[in-house]
């Protein structure tokens, strides 16, 4: 089985690879806004993981016992996600229209130099918090010392600012005039629960080790909580900007819901909250390996058209990829973070010294 999965990533790499390869070639600058779409899904992996462990630190948990191995996985893909962001934006004066651009108000934090410092200070941040995550001594399931477990506190202050200027800088500056505090929200919860549902999904199917079903009830229950907190925060965010009725942001959502975006809008809505909501609302579905199999691979169905929301509606039809760059790039990257998350569930890495005293 592992076999065949690596077999399966690999084809996906190679053909993405291809794809992507012939996008370059014939579709030229369009390329980027592909990738940027699919670096936008596959970073979701590794933040999530580093909040899940630092988050854990500071509130405990026994499901920790079964999810450490594939959250140590998962975190190891850190490097390879972050980096992957440097095919996107080499193209950032294809992709976005405040480069070079005078008269701006918010001019001062919209420039080029100033977005690839920002860009550097999250790699080298979350990458940090990657290895203190993965290599500072920690229980199996007992986690950090309670001493130390204001060094996760302030990770996970890092993680969360970081976060939310990567969204405003990735994502919403595609529209220069548009601004909504309640966005970083948004995209910090879709990466957490990208990653989560990555995680639950290995959990759920054994590949580490058998099932815990107390323990999967409990990470179902972690994930049914953030999909509520990410449909609250999109709706708040949709309500807010329909309520005031600024010129400047209402085209925000009118992108988004002109022609066929209107249909993936529900799209999203329907796999990305109604179908999970409903299906882990009810009790014995969380304890069920079938059923949060399911609710995860819907969600995550659901995440990878809101990717693809998020950015191509805000560009021009000159911008636009064609929807096979699309599927080639989400391959592409997916195949090689997924061949790096397999490799590490089967080859653990020596990790340091549980403390005494952590459950095993």
């Amino acid at each position: 089985m592992n076999r065949r999965l690596d077999i399966a990533m690999l084809a996906a790499l190679v053909l993405g690879a291809v794809g992507c390869a012939a996008g370059i070639a014939f579709e030229g600058s369009r390329f980027h806004a592909a990738w940027l779409c699919a670096y936008l899904f596959w970073l979701g992996l590794p933040l999530g993981a580093v909040a899940l462990v630092m988050v854990h630190d500071l509130t405990g948990g026994g499901w920790m016992a079964t999810a450490r191995p594939v959250l140590n996985a998962a975190v190891m893909t850190m490097p390879l996600a972050t980096i992957a962001g440097v095919p996107a934006f080499i193209g950032l004066h294809t992709l976005y229209t405040w480069p070079g651009k005078t008269g701006l108000s918010n001019g001062f934090y919209l420039n080029t130099g100033f977005f690839i410092a920002r860009y550097v200070i999250d790699l080298v941040v979350w990458n940090a918090l990657a290895a203190y995550a993965l290599w500072w001594p920690r229980g199996l399931a007992a986690g950090i010392a309670p001493s130390l477990s204001w060094l996760s506190g302030i990770g996970l202050l890092l993680l969360a600012y970081t976060a939310s200027f990567a969204a405003v800088d990735w994502i919403l500056s595609l529209d220069p005039h548009f601004w909504s505090a309640v966005f970083p929200m948004i995209a910090g919860a879709a990466w957490f629960n990208t990653g989560l549902a990555i995680v639950l999904i290995t959990v759920a199917a054994g590949a580490v080790m058998p099932v815990r079903r107390n323990h999967m009830r409990d990470l179902t229950a972690l994930l049914f909580a953030t999909i509520i907190f990410w449909a609250y925060v999109e709706f708040c965010q949709f309500l807010i900007v329909w309520e005031v009725d600024l010129a400047s942001e209402i085209p925000w959502y009118l992108h988004r819901i002109d022609g066929g975006w209107q249909g993936i809008t529900w799209i999203i809505a329907i796999a990305g909250f109604f179908v999970p909501f409903f299906l882990l609302l009810w009790g014995p579905a969380k304890r069920s390996r079938i059923a949060v199999i399911a609710a995860c691979a819907i969600f995550l169905f659901g995440r990878l058209w809101h990717a693809w929301w998020l950015v191509v509606p805000e560009l021009t039809p000159a911008q636009r990829p064609a929807w096979w760059l699309d599927l080639a790039a989400m391959s592409a990257l997916g195949g090689a973070v997924m061949l790096v998350f397999l490799r590490r569930l089967r080859e653990p890495l020596a990790l340091p010294l549980m403390r005494r005293g952590a459950a095993p």
